[in-house]
């Protein structure tokens, strides 16, 4: 499937779209649960984002892949969110339900791996493969003239 959305693009989205989480719930007097929730949501995609091995990522320790499959099960909550929201606070769940929906439109349009990743493939060292195939060639320097 052919996915439209770069990674870079994703990440754009992400921190406008953790800012967005983190500002509605102060138009929304009266609904503190529904708030909570959507100020959780924000954080945890604003922290998801910076440890993502991506473009827009800080600490690059999470794959696009599980960037993606966390964006997927929350979104999913948040479009589910008015079955557990209280009632006086249902007025209210449009909220989650356009964030969950603009945030799993996202995941599921984003490629699956980031240039970062793509360039970062493991390769081993010729040394490396050396050791592990025969260790006293590793160790011996003089053995290990006719492979150089």
């Amino acid at each position: 499937m052919n996915r439209p959305i770069s990674t870079r693009t994703h990440g754009m989205i992400d921190y406008a779209w953790a800012a967005a989480a983190e500002t509605l719930p102060k138009m929304m007097d009266g609904a503190v649960e529904t708030a909570r929730l959507v100020r959780a949501a924000g954080a945890a995609a604003g922290v998801n984002s910076m440890i993502t091995n991506y473009e827009a990522g800080v600490v690059r320790l999470v794959p696009m892949k599980g960037h993606l499959a966390v964006d997927v099960v929350m979104c999913t909550a948040l479009l589910c969110s008015p079955m557990f929201l209280p009632a006086s606070e249902r007025r209210y769940a449009f909220v989650p339900m356009a964030l969950g929906a603009i945030g799993l439109l996202a995941g599921l349009m984003t490629q699956t791996e980031s240039p970062i990743e793509h360039s970062e493939a493991f390769m081993p060292s010729h040394h490396l493969s050396e050791a592990v195939a025969d260790p006293d060639v590793a160790r011996s320097p003089h053995l290990r003239t006719h492979l150089e």
